[in-house]
Formats: structure tokens, sequence, C-alpha cells
């Protein structure tokens, strides 16, 4: 209609020239403005949704690693992953004990009465004192002792250890079938805290008292077998040496003589031996503080997650966390507890990590099952506070892998008749389980972009306002924040007055009415294409325990958009 009478208004000014007898017929029309514009207000933008359901972007069926699990009665999303603990050899080296080394000790008795007489017929000489004799030192040394031996109160041998003490009478004329000779009211000097049941021993005192001891084919023979030492309080290990010292030797006694028909010597030879075998200590009763280093847990990837969690605003502070932990304890018969902590180390994609520590569990009998942070029946609870926290660490998305450890496991306590060598092995299996819920402080991104919108007519206008109305719903337990940003036909976002395009849902909303009115902040907008969604849930305070599950949802309907500005073409 404008164009007709721009037209018609050109022509008239054509014939009135002519009957004005105006001589140039040349005009210059090109400073005229040929284009036109037309204000566009509401114009409707053809929008083919029915409606836009954003808990698409947790459909999970298909995902590994995140399962459905049933928590208080509701089916919920969760990231589970269990496995195997690794056995790891609860093991105390063996510890030998060489065999101590000793000299002969030869002593001699003078003057002995009725020397250089002939002895008609049978002759018994009083009993003579034996001399002093030096005693000899010995050393029960054990080098290398295992670390986690602390104190040996009493060890026993796998073979009983020999002590032997021989007595040789070297004058040859007293050494004969008509001779009879004997010690007696002896008092050997033999290794202290030796476990033997032997007549007259004092473990104490390592004193041997006996009354007799005959001598055959010219020696006194002394045997003697302990099945182990009682060291008391003299069994604490150093830097990994334990020495046990001592002396053996003769303290006192006397030497009888029944002779017959010989000419009695004035002087006696003797010759003292000691001996002592070496062992292998097969067990003990002590202090033991065993430090199981390395027990291998195969770390939690999440490299797999839906998309919806992997961006890096995306932070899940778990709202029911749970590790479950089966393990064998390879010294409960033994009556040895093992105490330990869960250490999860998150590690995330921008090159940090985040350390959480359990509370200390207490491993006691043949197996045990933890539930950590969580109260499971059948189970010991063990608090760990930290586990909430596992998936977050502010703006770094939720971490790339978890490290999973039972750190530094140590059995320590007093033990009795314990064995030394391999023992058996700690392991056992655990299960992670973390709901995907809204703690405190989580935040979870949901986006959907809706395109396609563009057409010629629509390129033309250039658009000041988009007005969107909807209805929302939404079953979360928590508020959402839902924004809405154009983008080009290049897909790229167009920059929106920050104000503009927020709206907030109420939690548990249902048809609530969403208004928004979108303004660009660089001037009119231009190859308008489509929006993008966002709908952000943040939980901020406490008190929600609620997982994200297959029938929460955010669903966007009615969906209505129009454009206010101009448009502008060329005539």
């Amino acid at each position: 209609m404008k164009r007709q009478t721009l037209v018609s208004g050109l022509l008239s000014l054509t014939v009135v020239s002519v009957m004005t007898g105006c001589v140039d017929d040349k005009y210059d029309l090109s400073d005229i403005d040929t284009t036109s514009r037309f204000t566009v207000d509401n114009l409707t933008v053809p929008v083919n949704i029915s409606e836009i359901r954003l808990e698409n972007v947790v459909n999970l069926d298909d995902n590994d690693l995140i399962e459905k699990v049933m928590i208080d009665g509701k089916e919920c999303y969760s990231i589970v992953k269990g496995g195997e603990i690794a056995p790891k050899e609860f093991s105390i080296q063996g510890i030998h004990v060489n065999q101590p080394t000793f000299q002969p000790s030869n002593f001699a008795i003078n003057n002995v009465p009725g020397g250089g007489i002939s002895v008609p017929g049978q002759y018994d000489v009083p009993p003579i004192d034996l001399p002093h004799i030096d005693l000899q030192k010995y050393e029960f040394k054990m080098s290398h002792v295992d670390d986690a031996l602390k104190v040996l109160n009493n060890v026993k041998t796998q073979k009983d250890i020999e002590i032997k003490v021989v007595l040789s009478v070297l004058t040859p004329e007293l050494v004969g079938s008509n001779n009879n000779i004997s010690f007696q009211g002896l008092k050997i000097q033999l290794p202290w805290g030796l476990i033997t049941d032997t007549e007259g021993y004092d473990k104490k005192t390592g004193m041997l008292t006996i009354g007799n001891l005959p001598v055959v084919d010219g020696k006194a023979t002394l045997s003697i077998k302990a099945s182990g030492l009682d060291l008391e309080d003299k069994g604490t290990v150093v830097d990994g040496n334990l020495g046990i010292e001592g002396k053996v030797g003769i303290e006192e006694g006397k030497i009888k003589l029944s002779v017959k028909d010989i000419v009695l010597p004035s002087k006696i030879d003797i010759r003292a031996d000691y001996s002592v075998s070496s062992f292998d200590i097969a067990s003990f009763s002590g202090d033991v503080d065993y430090n199981m280093q390395g027990i291998s847990i195969a770390p939690i990837t999440l490299n797999d997650l839906p998309s919806f969690l992997d961006s890096p605003e995306t932070n899940i502070v778990i709202a029911n966390p749970q590790i479950l932990v089966s393990i064998k304890n390879p010294v409960g018969k033994k009556n040895l507890n093992g105490q330990g902590r869960i250490i999860l180390k998150s590690n995330f994609k921008n090159g940090t990590s985040v350390t959480h520590e359990s509370d200390i569990f207490t491993l006691s009998g043949d197996h045990s099952d933890f539930a950590f942070c969580t109260e499971k029946t059948g189970y010991t609870p063990i608090a760990f506070d930290g586990l909430r926290y596992v998936l977050s660490n502010g703006n770094a998305g939720l971490p790339s892998s978890v490290e999973v450890n039972i750190d530094d496991l140590r059995f320590e306590g007093h033990v009795t008749d314990f064995p030394l060598g391999d023992l058996g092995s700690a392991e056992g299996s655990y299960e992670f389980n973390a709901p995907l819920g809204f703690g405190e402080g989580s935040i979870v991104i949901y986006e959907s972009t809706e395109n396609g919108w563009g057409s010629d007519t629509l390129d033309d206008v250039n658009i000041n306002k988009i007005h969107l109305t909807a209805k929302c719903s939404t079953d979360l337990p928590v508020s959402v924040q839902l924004s809405v940003t154009p983008i080009d036909k290049n897909g790229k976002e167009i920059a929106i007055k920050e104000e503009s395009g927020l709206f907030e849902v109420p939690a548990h909303g249902q048809d609530t009415p969403v208004s928004l009115s979108i303004e660009s902040v660089n001037g009119p907008i231009r190859n308008f294409d489509g929006v993008k969604f966002r709908a952000e849930v943040r939980q901020m305070s406490a008190g929600n325990t609620q997982a994200i599950g297959p029938d929460l949802h955010i669903i966007l309907n009615d969906i209505r958009v129009t454009v206010d500005g101009y448009y502008e073409t060329d005539f």
C-alpha cells in the first residue's frame, strides 16, 4: 500500500513538470530512501514443540557406571562401583639363632687324698671339691628381626634347643672297669630362660642342680632339651636386633672316687665342654605391631559419565553415600585385631585432588563387614563424614577417578604363641554407592537446545525482545533456576542482559507459569534460530537427602515465543 502511494506521487510530479515547461527532463533519484521499516509487536515465532522434558538427559539405562538402586522405597540413580580387595599376605619373617661358641675348660684337682699310694682292694676316696672354674659368656643373637616384632616375652622353637655339658676325666689310671667315678652336688650355670621340664633347673637364673652325675667311659654327660626361651622383660627388640646374654660353666661340685687295686694318682685332670645348638623360632608371645601396606584396590573411574554430569560446573554433594567393605582377618584366630581406615582420593580433570578419610575401623575375628557413612543390617557402622564430598571440588566438575585405599591396616597388640611365617591373607570385597542426590552445596546442570526456528522472513526482523511463555512442572525437591539463551543459525549463543533470561521454578512446582523477556546486550538480534534451555539445580541448604531418580523430571510445555522489533526491507 505504501509502495503504491510513493509511485503515484512520482507520476504526479512528472506531469506537473511537463506542464510548467521545465526543459531539464533528467531527474537524480539516488538520494531517495527506498527502504521501509515496519514495527513488529508480538510476532509469533512458529515453534513446533509439544513439550521439553529435561529428564531425558538423566536417561541412564545404558550407563555401565550408574545404576538404579532403591532408597527409602524409591528407585534412584547411583554411581555404583565394586570390586575385589586383592589378597595381601600377612607374613612375619622367621628368626634363626646361630649356635654360640664355647671353648673347653681344663682344670685339675691337685693333692688328691692318698695320692701316690698303692690301693689294694676297694677304696672310697672322700669327695673332693672341684676348683673354681671361670664361666664363659654366651649370646643368643637375633639380627634382622621383622619390624612387626616389638617385644618377645617368650619364644618357641621349631626343634628343641639341645644343651650339652660333658665333664671328661683325663687321668687314664682312673678310667677303668674297676673304678667308679661320679660328680656330686653339681651346680651348673646354663642359659637362663630355657623352657624345659628338666628337674633341678631354675629358669630365672639358669642354674641347674644335680645330686649325682656318673662318669661312664671317662665322661659324665649332661643333655637337656628346651622347647624355647622365656625372656620375661628382657625381650625388647631395638632397631631389629635382640641379644640375650648370659654365662655357662661349673659353679661348684665335688668329684667322688671309688677305686680298686691301683696306685691312686695325686692329680686328676678334667675338661669341661659346653654346647648349645642353633635354633629357629616358630612362635612367640609378646607385642606385635604389623603394618600391612599396599592393599590393592582398583580405582573408581568416572570416565563414562552422562553429559549432564560432565559439566565443569557440576558439584555433587552425595546425600546418602555408603561404602560397604567385607574383609577377612588372617590372624583373627590368633586373637590379633587389625585397625585401619578407608582413604578416598578424588582426582579432578583440572589436575587437583582431594583426600577424604574415614574413622578408624577395627578388624576383629576371622571376618568383618563394615558400612561407612550409613546404617546397614549385619554391618558395623563406621563414620565417614568426608564421603559426602568425594565427588565435590568447587567448580572443578566431577572427578575423573576416585582412588580407594585401606591405609595403614595395622595389627597391633599382645599375642600368645603367635606363629612366624606366612599366616594367610587379608582379602575381601567392597562396594561404593553414591546416590546422585541434592545434598547441601550440590549443583546439577540440565540443558536442552531447540533450534531450526529461523526463516527468510524472521531473518529480516531486527529483534529487540524475545518473549517466551510456558508452563514448567517439576517434582524435584529443590527449586530450579531456569534460564533461556537465544542462539543464531550458527549455533552460537547470543549474549543477553543477565536478568532478562532467568526464571525460578519452586520445588515440586506444577504448571508454574514461566514468562521471560529476553534482550540482547549488543543491540537488535539477527538470524535468530532457537533457544538453549538451561535448568540449574542448586541445593544450598541442609536437610535434603532425596536422590535423582527416573521419576524426577523438569517439563516445559505450552511453549509460545513472540518477538518485538522491526521488519526492514528494500523497495
